[in-house]
């Protein structure tokens, strides 16, 4: 049973021969209706600390909730440019593979050339060699001749 503090400001009780002092009675009525009002603006002004007080706690939630999203957002795209990074580093390496194969190709092709080239001029020499040689020859037979002629 809910009692207010004017119900008990606005109490009756009936006189009888040797009951309380009606004066004693008034005041502690009073000062009960007081602490009571007392407690009741208490307790209102609690119950509205308690709503904010739930009103922020459900703001920090969704704060919360919003904050673990973006967490997790951030979180899967690091997760994929990372993903990405590694993908982009692979094929970075393979092009760069591929460019030395070339490259190795490129050289090997060119040192047989110069090595075929080497040898076509080692056989030049040879031949040139040979022929001069082979001309000398041909002088050294004509200037003995002469020779012969001569004396």
């Amino acid at each position: 049973m809910a009692i207010s503090p004017i119900e008990i400001r606005k109490q009756e009780f009936k006189k009888t021969f040797r009951g309380y002092d009606p004066g004693e009675v008034r005041t502690f009525l009073d000062l009960v209706a007081s602490e009571m009002e007392n407690l009741l603006r208490e307790w209102s002004n609690m119950k509205e600390k308690v709503k904010d007080l739930d009103a922020k706690v459900e703001d920090y939630r969704r704060m919360e909730s919003i904050l673990q999203d973006t967490l997790t957002s951030t979180q899967k795209a690091t997760d994929e440019l990372k993903k990405n990074a590694q993908r982009e580093a692979e094929m970075i390496v393979e092009n760069a593979k591929t460019e030395a194969k070339r490259i190795l190709n490129e050289t090997r092709s060119e040192l047989a050339k110069i090595r075929e080239e080497i040898a076509m001029l080692k056989h030049q020499k040879l031949l040139m060699v040979s022929e001069f040689r082979g001309l000398l020859e041909s002088y050294q037979r004509l200037l003995e001749r002469l020779e012969k002629k001569v004396e």
